[in-house]
């Protein structure tokens, strides 16, 4: 077993399907078909998080960048994933290798890749690498684990990673992540029409990752006085799970800004491309309710594109289908994963991006996710209504309707025929109206209502099983939702039953 391809990257289970050596032929890889892509040698950025292995792996993956043609090599500790976009576009290098797993558990580890203009490797150079990974893979047999075929494994490794050049005359550097947050930081910033000014108090969570720093920088550019939860970098993140998504994860931010009287909580997972924003009442704005408020903000403000359309994943879009309709502005829905987004921002065909977890994007400020850029634009939007959020997504709730998103997990795998059916069943079961439901597949199978809730049951392509995604009206969502994910698991049961 071998990494899998995930909705960004690669991820694996450490010292299982994820080693530094099958990182190492990875990023090899990776770089081997971006060069004959581009004619050139690129320009490398490694970046690695706080996970067990990530600094020996990232030493590794950058000698192997080295030696596949790359003709710099950067080696950064703790770069939050939106600002190595951030670079690429700007030009400071052609890729940015990621030693991370985001919001997976600490049992876990992967690599991300970014690619000029900024955003995930485009579907093709994807395509290409991971078979020339599978080949190298084959290759390399039952390599043990901590030994790459032919070279030392150890100290070795790490010395000659500090080599000023390698074998493919490649020259290495580590630096500090510091300088090109702040620049990042003064980018998203540069792209408003002034600094908002309204100093305000918050919560930050960074949840044991390693962009609870970074988001404490823009914080203090804002002027906000912040309260740091979890912005010291942790192995196992501090016990806490790295995925904002959770309501465990959220609950002591929330308690935070309930007991300090802040203004707003922000936490962000593990590798900064997710943020979720609380209230000042502590509860949760949930994504898709974000979204909506920052891209009304901009309809009103008239930045960025509204000839353009907006894009979202099929794990979201109720409400802003609503919203959009009013403004009549296409919607175009798309698989979960955010490398499907970013494409039609670098084409110019849409003016913002969304998933269902936090993963925000806006033209203003690039062509991937950017909770960096989302907070700032919130700053903004706080700063001219004057008003506290509460009330804000409680005017939205009153124009638009409020729809609850909830996210489970059913175990075992199954057929796009075996979701129809167990999607079908569990409608039923809990009382909505299945015959007159809208199916598409775009990504998994979803159930759209005439009412504008859907269901969405979808295989997870990292951790395996079913998941199972909705937005329901909250005059129904706190039962529904627990209803709906043990009717489809057992109505899937039924369905894989001989």
């Amino acid at each position: 077993m071998r990494m899998r391809r995930s909705a960004d990257g690669w991820r694996g289970l450490i010292g299982r399907t994820f080693t530094p050596e099958r990182a190492a032929r990875l990023a090899a890889a990776i770089v081997t078909i971006a060069r004959a892509q581009d004619g050139d040698g690129p320009r490398v950025v490694v970046g690695y998080d706080c996970r067990r292995l990530g600094r020996r792996t990232a030493q590794l993956v950058a000698r192997a960048a080295g030696d596949a043609g790359a003709r710099a090599v950067r080696i950064v500790a703790h770069l939050p994933t939106p600002t190595a976009s951030y670079l690429v576009g700007a030009g400071d290098a052609e890729l940015a290798l990621l030693v991370t797993a985001s919001h997976n558990p600490p049992e876990w580890n992967g690599v991300k890749a970014k690619g000029r203009p900024g955003c995930s490797l485009d579907a093709e150079l994807e395509r290409r690498a991971d078979e020339l990974f599978d080949d190298s893979e084959r290759a390399a047999g039952d390599a043990r684990f901590g030994e790459p075929p032919g070279k030392p494994s150890g100290k070795a490794d790490e010395a000659r990673a500090d080599d000023a050049r390698g074998p493919g005359d490649a020259i290495f550097e580590e630096c500090d992540a510091s300088p090109w947050i702040d620049r990042h930081v003064a980018h998203v910033l540069s792209r408003l029409p002034a600094t908002p000014e309204r100093p305000l108090r918050v919560v930050v969570d960074g949840l044991g990752g390693i962009a609870g720093g970074a988001m404490l920088r823009l914080c203090g550019a804002l002027r906000w006085s912040a309260t740091p939860l979890g912005c010291t970098p942790s192995a196992n993140f501090g016990g806490v799970a790295p995925d904002p998504s959770l309501p465990a994860s959220r609950g002591r931010a929330a308690d935070a800004v309930r007991t300090g009287r802040a203004d707003l909580g922000l936490v962000v997972d593990g590798d900064g491309d997710r943020v979720y924003a609380i209230d000042g009442d502590g509860r949760t704005v949930e994504p898709h309710e974000l979204f909506a408020l920052l891209l009304a903000h901009r309809h009103r403000r008239r930045y960025g594109h509204p000839e353009r359309g907006i894009a979202i994943t099929a794990a979201t879009g109720a409400l802003v289908r609503r919203m959009c309709a009013r403004w009549h502005r296409p919607v175009v829905e798309l698989p979960v994963g955010f490398k499907h987004l970013s494409p039609l921002l670098v084409e110019g065909r849409i003016d913002a991006g969304a998933g269902g977890v936090g993963d925000l994007a806006f033209a203003e400020f690039g062509v991937d996710r950017d909770p960096f850029g989302a907070v700032a634009l919130l700053a903004d939007l706080l700063a001219t209504s004057g008003r506290p959020l509460a009330s804000l997504v409680s005017d939205l709730r009153h124009r638009y309707g409020r729809f609850d998103w909830h996210e489970s997990h059913v175990d075992g795998d199954a057929t796009d025929t075996q979701l129809r059916a167990a999607g079908r069943r569990a409608l039923e079961r809990c009382g909505f109206d299945a015959r007159t439901a809208r199916i598409t597949t775009v990504d998994g199978v979803k159930f759209s209502l005439d009412s504008g809730e859907w269901l969405l049951l979808r295989p997870s392509t990292t951790e395996g099983g079913i998941r199972v995604y909705g937005e329901l009206l909250s005059a129904r969502a706190a039962g529904a939702a627990t209803a709906l994910a043990a009717h489809v698991a057992r109505a899937l049961a039924a369905e894989r039953s001989p």
